[in-house]
């Protein structure tokens, strides 16, 4: 595969699964697997002007108390409508839209006709890019396959871009998604476990977590510290004082990070490199219990942000510095990190 910047939001690692051949074997499955994607994967090209949000694993069932869509519905359906539609960005659904492990097609359908009239009118107004995941792949198999797409490439700037699921850097989920979804459906649904059992502090919480240029949580932070050390010189007496709370909190994060970072997977960057190169950014997942993580692509720059909703998570504006509302709603959007695409394409060009 050449140069290629990676979006995928599924798993920040390839990683050997228990039964699975040994590391070289996985390793060379899985390249294959992505080679094919990439070498049959549809070319979108993009302009200067093009406006793109992607948004990952909003696993809707059917409205019920099992769905794990519920708790952010009304702050995804609001951000959707009123920001980005609003400013003309086109959607991506990176793949895990529909839950269909759990529930019918007919019954995600029928408990979410407002998401889909609003996918409906991103399709007809701007565009709909719609990427299968493993929980809704079976989609393939409905008839209803227009605009669906397994891994598509963007051009941008006579660069690469290549957006899939992630699900397909795991031979589990290649070989074995019906032994998954057989028991999503047999054992899962009956206890009632979510989409997200996984403790928010968990270390493997942080296959999923949102990441940006291939950056660990803790890197990320440091990098957040310097830029607004960066910004204070030049910055206004209130400028300062909310740059000086925001480093405050980043420091209070960074400490808390490395003392329960025990093992030190926090503080790696992603393949544990001598340098880090941008190659992978992921989006994280729409079900956060803190909010919902996306990648925006607008002017010339690809930037990951997080959206919450004031009633539900006050600590995030502590930890996020500068927040923009939504109009008069609780929602408000807060930029994590962001750069352009020339800076990314010759660092990756240059340090590959």
């Amino acid at each position: 595969m050449p140069q290629t910047t990676l979006l995928a939001p599924q798993k920040a690692l390839p990683e050997p699964q228990a039964g699975s051949p040994g590391p070289h074997a996985c390793a060379s499955f899985i390249e294959g697997t992505l080679q094919r994607l990439y070498d049959t994967a549809p070319v979108l090209r993009l302009n200067g002007r093009d406006r793109l949000v992607l948004f990952s694993d909003l696993h809707l069932g059917d409205g019920g108390p099992r769905d794990d869509f519920r708790p952010n519905a009304l702050l995804v359906e609001a951000v959707l409508r009123d920001y980005y539609l609003a400013r003309g960005f086109s959607l991506v659904l990176n793949g895990d839209i529909e839950e269909l492990q759990r529930f019918r097609l007919e019954a995600v359908r029928a408990g979410w006709e407002g998401m889909f009239r609003l996918f409906d009118d991103f399709r007809r107004t701007t565009a709909l890019y719609k990427i299968t995941g493993n929980h809704d792949e079976r989609l393939w198999s409905h008839g209803e396959r227009e605009g669906l797409l397994e891994a598509p490439r963007l051009s941008v700037a006579g660069d690469s871009i290549f957006l899939f699921h992630g699900h397909q850097a795991t031979i589990f989920f290649e070989r074995f998604n019906g032994v998954a979804e057989f028991f999503v459906r047999s054992v899962a649904n009956a206890l009632r476990i979510a989409n997200w059992p996984v403790t928010y502090d968990s270390r493997k919480r942080y296959l999923h977590r949102p990441l940006f240029e291939s950056l660990s949580k803790i890197d990320t932070l440091k990098f957040r510290i310097e830029q607004r050390c960066r910004d204070y010189a030049s910055a206004s007496p209130p400028a300062r004082s909310a740059i000086e709370k925001a480093i405050g909190s980043f420091k209070e994060e960074l400490a808390r990070l490395w003392e329960k970072d025990r093992r030190g997977g926090l503080r790696d960057s992603l393949y544990d490199s001598r340098l880090c190169i941008p190659c992978l950014f992921n989006s994280g997942r729409t079900i956060g219990k803190r909010g919902v993580t996306a990648i925006e692509i607008a002017d010339g720059r690809i930037a990951l942000v997080h959206w919450f909703d004031l009633v539900r998570s006050s600590r995030s504006i502590a930890r996020s510095g500068a927040s923009e509302r939504l109009g008069r709603s609780d929602f408000f959007r807060t930029v994590l990190k962001q750069d352009s695409f020339a800076y990314i394409f010759s660092r990756r060009r240059l340090l590959a």
